[in-house]
C-alpha cells in the first residue's frame, strides 16, 4: 500500500505541473523528493509532525552524501515547497523548513566558458553528429538560451527582424518571464528559418529531448576529450558578449539573469575593459532595443 507521504508528494506535484511549471522541473523536483521520501522512511519520521530538527537531520544527511552546497540548498527548498502545499491543504499547522537557518554557503563559482580551442574541437565534431543534435546544440551558442528553453521553443516563437536577422521569443525562462533573444549565427538563424516553412507553427522548433542532449554531451566528452555540457554554451556566450565591448546590462538581459550581479560572474572571466564596464553597470539607463544593434554587427560579420 502506498504511504501517506508518497500519496502528497504526487498531488503536491500534480498541482505544481498545474500551476505551470515545466516539464524538466517537474521531473527535477520529483527526483529531490524521492530522495526525501527515502530519507523519511529509513528514519521512521512522522513527517505530519513539524520538527525543525528532522530538518537540520536532512539536511546534513545531504552535506554527508557529498552534494555540493547549491544542490543541497536547491533540495532543502523543494521541500520547503511541498510543506507550504501541506500548510495549504490543512495538513499541518507549520512549516519545519526555515531555508535562511538551513542554507549551506556556496562558493561563487566562475562561468565555465569554453576556449577557442575547445570550440573548434567542438565545431569539428558537430559537424559528425546528426544534425538535429547539432543544430540544438549550436543554437545554445547562438543564442545563450537554457536546455529548457531551446526544447521548448516552438516555430511560431522564431521571428524575422526587418533587417533580416532572427530573434526567439522565450516563453518562460528560469524565472517564469518571457524575453526575446537574438539568433547571433546568421547560419543558424538560416538553418532554422529553413526549419520553420516547412513545418506548423504550434509544434518544437526543434524536436530533442532534454535527456538527449545530456547523452550527446556524454558522448561528446568520450570522443573528442573536450569536457562540454549544454550549460557552457551559455556560459561562453555571456562571456564572448562581454569581451567584444556589449554592456552588461545588455548581457544580463539576453541571458535573462533576474539580478546583474549573477551577470558580473561573467564578467570576472573577461579582460579588464570588461570589468570597468560591469563596474558601471547599474548607471547604465539606455532604452533603445539591444536586439537590432546586436544582429547589425553580428550578421553584418557573419555575411
Amino acid at each position: 500500500m502506498e504511504s501517506k507521504l508518497r500519496q502528497l508528494i504526487k498531488e503536491y506535484l500534480v498541482d505544481f505541473k498545474m500551476r505551470g511549471n515545466s516539464e524538466v522541473t517537474v521531473k527535477g523536483y520529483t527526483y529531490k523528493l524521492s530522495k526525501f521520501v527515502l530519507f523519511v522512511e529509513k528514519n521512521d519520521i512522522d513527517f505530519l509532525i513539524p520538527n525543525p530538527s528532522h530538518a537540520r537531520m536532512y539536511r546534513n544527511h545531504l552535506v554527508e552524501a557529498g552534494l555540493k552546497p547549491r544542490s543541497v540548498n536547491d533540495a532543502i527548498s523543494v521541500v520547503k515547497g511541498f510543506y507550504d502545499f501541506l500548510i495549504e491543504e490543512g495538513k499541518i499547522s507549520g512549516n519545519p523548513i526555515n531555508t535562511r537557518r538551513l542554507r549551506v554557503k556556496e562558493g561563487q563559482a566562475l562561468p565555465k566558458f569554453m576556449t577557442n580551442a575547445e570550440l573548434e574541437l567542438l565545431n569539428d565534431w558537430l559537424n559528425t553528429i546528426p544534425e538535429k543534435i547539432a543544430l540544438g546544440f549550436r543554437t545554445m551558442l547562438a543564442t545563450g538560451m537554457r536546455t529548457s528553453e531551446v526544447v521548448a521553443v516552438q516555430c511560431s516563437d522564431l521571428i524575422r527582424l526587418d533587417n533580416g536577422g532572427y530573434i526567439i521569443r522565450v516563453r518562460h525562462d528560469k524565472g517564469n518571464k518571457e524575453r526575446y533573444v537574438p539568433v547571433m549565427d546568421a547560419d543558424v538563424a538560416r538553418k532554422l528559418a529553413e526549419i520553420k516553412r516547412e513545418r506548423i507553427d504550434d509544434i518544437p522548433l526543434i524536436d530533442v529531448t532534454p535527456i538527449q542532449y545530456r547523452n550527446w554531451s556524454y558522448k561528446c566528452i568520450k570522443q573528442i576529450g573536450v569536457h562540454f555540457y549544454p550549460h557552457r554554451c551559455r556560459h561562453t556566450v555571456g562571456t564572448k558578449l562581454l569581451q567584444k565591448g556589449v554592456a552588461i546590462d545588455k548581457v544580463q538581459e539576453i541571458l535573462g539573469h533576474e539580478n546583474i550581479s549573477t551577470t558580473r560572474r561573467y564578467a570576472k572571466t573577461a579582460p579588464e575593459a570588461v570589468l570597468e564596464l560591469a563596474a558601471k553597470a547599474d548607471q547604465v539607463k539606455e532604452t533603445r532595443s539591444i536586439y537590432c544593434c546586436l544582429l547589425n554587427e553580428i550578421f553584418s560579420e557573419n555575411e
